[in-house]
């Protein structure tokens, strides 16, 4: 990294800083905005110059995203730095849940080896089920929440889980385009997208909020799916935090 200007300590411009990290200008300039990430320095033309201090929060932010948390939830832990155990304490709780899962998983998929090798085969059904459970979602959501998104598909029913399907990546997909082409996060196709993204996400959630997140947590960590033709990248999920932002101000 190659800082710029200052003789106490090297500074960094918005630009400069966005080549370093791999995130973009308009994520940094979000982060500013929500007060997250503001320059310690200014040119006296008003530029933003970023400091060492200001890169130490800036790998506490990213260190925090990598744990499911959102933007808003960061603001609070950094503004209270004792809340940040409360924080680590509930995602070493996911975690256990999350290890407690990949056992049941391991044991599940050790009996389908011994199976396979002894003289009686599983339904390919089955065998294909176990072995997509290694890269899906089941690894992050509780028995609790699989209960409720179990009891969503048993009420949407099979045509419309079929509907759901068919739409939610359609609309992904449009999403990320618009990030792509770095749209603002206030066009009126951009909000429509959104809002419909989460209206589909409340369909299949039932409206859970925990769950949601879960699904987001998710994203960011596996940067899946990529047999849909798109990846859910950090700067992705960073712009449909602040399109959300917008969408809930109007």
């Amino acid at each position: 990294m190659t800082g710029t200007g200052g003789e106490k300590q090297p500074l960094w411009s918005v630009g400069a800083l966005a080549r370093a990290t791999g995130l973009t200008v308009r994520t940094l300039h979000h982060y500013d905005e929500l007060g997250l990430l503001q320059a310690g320095e200014r040119t006296r033309s008003g530029h933003r110059r970023y400091t060492e201090h200001d890169l130490q929060r800036l790998y506490q932010i990213r260190l925090l995203r990598q744990l499911g948390m959102s933007l808003e939830e960061i603001g609070d832990v950094l503004a209270d730095p004792a809340a940040l155990r409360e924080v680590l304490v509930a995602h070493l709780d996911q975690l256990d849940e999350q290890a407690s899962r990949l056992d049941a998983l391991r044991s599940r998929t050790r009996n389908l080896l011994e199976q396979l090798d002894g003289s009686w085969r599983p339904e390919s059904g089955e065998f294909l089920t176990a072995l997509g459970r290694m890269t899906t979602i089941d690894q992050y959501i509780t028995d609790e929440q699989q209960a409720v998104l179990d009891e969503r598909a048993d009420a949407l029913g099979a045509e419309g889980r079929k509907l759901l399907d068919a739409e939610w990546p359609l609309v992904a997909a449009k999403l990320v385009r618009h990030c792509e082409a770095d749209d603002p996060v206030d066009d009126p196709g951009v909000q429509r997208a959104t809002r419909r993204l989460f209206e589909l996400g409340d369909l299949f959630t039932g409206g859970d909020p925990a769950i949601l997140q879960t699904m987001l947590r998710f994203l960011r960590e596996r940067a899946v799916p990529d047999d849909r033709g798109f990846v859910f990248g950090e700067d992705f999920l960073d712009y449909l935090d602040r399109a959300c932002a917008v969408m809930r101000k109007n």
